[in-house]
């Protein structure tokens, strides 16, 4: 036979369930990204200030946990296929796509809307370079650690995915705890001046790169070579480099720049915050 509570233990279990609707509650909210408005693709900082997807062309493979440059504050260790900036376009599209619902869901989406949203073809081409860049998200491992606070994230880009090879549907899922990436610092990208940088990679790297930053320090030009990953030349990324500031003159995300010959550090000089809704 059943023994009944007694009126304190009934009382002491409500509580209990009321503390882990609570718990559960938090932990649901916890596991959505931040909400951004649809002109922007909002990006955790940690990304944007390091080389982690760099402007090279040729994808480096690193076949163990390695190193890559980033900013103070942030260590970033990669193993697998580094990606670059046009897998950073594809990225953020899925994040994008997900913001609207608990990271736990699924990301549905065809494989020619996603290439028209990105503002390329639809040819055969096209769709086998989504897929190999689906293919590198979902299998590069990144830990980022932020020293100061002594906490890291480790985990693939994208958890996983499934494609219907008939209809060209795709399924992508991310880590439930990728808000951690969000929770120590993101910025909103404008979507349009990053799609209209076209292929121009380093352009779109310091288009995230300072847009990421409120003023941005003074960087030397080795600097920015080394947190961006190319592998030109110091004479030819300097080149590149004065070819690729003016264009973020021309978006308005810099008001001017410069590179002073003696130091060789580079400044710029950022416009008023806009709003972008």
């Amino acid at each position: 036979m059943a023994t009944k509570r007694t009126f304190e233990e009934n009382l002491a279990l409500t509580k209990a369930r009321a503390k882990s609707v609570v718990v559960k509650k938090a932990k649901a909210k916890q596991e959505q990204l931040p909400l951004w408005p649809e002109a922007v693709r909002a990006v955790p900082n940690a990304v944007l200030r390091g080389a982690l997807f760099s402007v090279a062309q040729e994808r480096e493979a690193f076949k163990t946990a390695t190193l890559i440059a980033t900013v103070e504050g942030v260590e970033i260790r990669f193993q697998g296929t580094r990606p670059n900036q046009t897998d950073l376009d594809v990225w953020e599209m899925l994040l994008h796509l997900a913001r609207l619902q608990p990271l736990s869901s699924e990301v549905r989406f065809t494989a020619h809307a996603m290439l028209k949203a990105l503002g390329r073809g639809t040819s055969g081409k096209h769709h086998e370079e989504l897929k190999q860049q689906i293919r590198n998200l979902a299998a590069g491992l990144a830990e980022i650690t932020w020293t100061k606070e002594r906490k890291t994230f480790g985990g693939t880009l994208i958890s996983n995915f499934f494609r219907d090879e008939e209809t060209g549907l795709y399924i992508v899922k991310f880590n439930q705890d990728f808000g951690k990436l969000y929770a120590t610092g993101h910025t909103s990208i404008d979507w349009e001046e990053r799609k209209s940088l076209g292929q121009n990679n380093l352009a779109k790297w310091l288009h995230g790169f300072y847009s990421s930053h409120e003023q941005p320090y003074p960087y030397k030009v080795e600097t920015l070579q080394r947190l961006c990953g190319s592998a030109t030349e110091r004479r030819g990324f300097r080149r590149i480099l004065k070819e690729a500031l003016p264009k973020l003159v021309d978006l308005g995300t810099i008001d001017s720049w410069e590179i002073d010959p003696e130091t060789d550090l580079v400044s710029v000089v950022k416009p008023r915050k806009k709003r972008l809704n």
